[in-house]
């Protein structure tokens, strides 16, 4: 299996994601602003936003690695941007849910 294959298929698999998590994210805010099951509506949308940001990236990113590079030539340090990139996003999502206080 080659390099361009195993990315297309990861795009794949990140789209699925990251239309189930967009689902589940949105419509937890849309039940938070009918003020419906807003328990759970508020846990869902806290526990969601970070997947639904990190499965957008991973597919925009792998899209972008796919339609920047030619598949019969190697290249790590795209790869390694791009990994940094996202793992950079993650650090900044996960010190921001901790150090930002709520506003409720």
């Amino acid at each position: 299996m080659t390099t361009s294959t195993t990315i297309l298929n990861i795009k794949k698999v990140a789209l699925v994601f990251f239309i189930i998590t967009g689902f589940l994210h949105l419509g937890s805010s849309i039940f938070i602003a009918n003020q419906l099951y807003l328990k759970e509506s508020f846990i869902l949308n806290k526990t969601m936003d970070i997947p639904f940001i990190i499965t957008g990236l991973i597919y925009g990113l792998s899209s972008l690695r796919l339609s920047l590079t030619n598949p019969d030539h190697e290249h790590k340090t795209l790869d390694i941007f791009l990994i940094s990139v996202i793992i950079l996003v993650l650090l900044g999502l996960i010190l921001i849910n901790i150090l930002v206080p709520d506003s409720q």
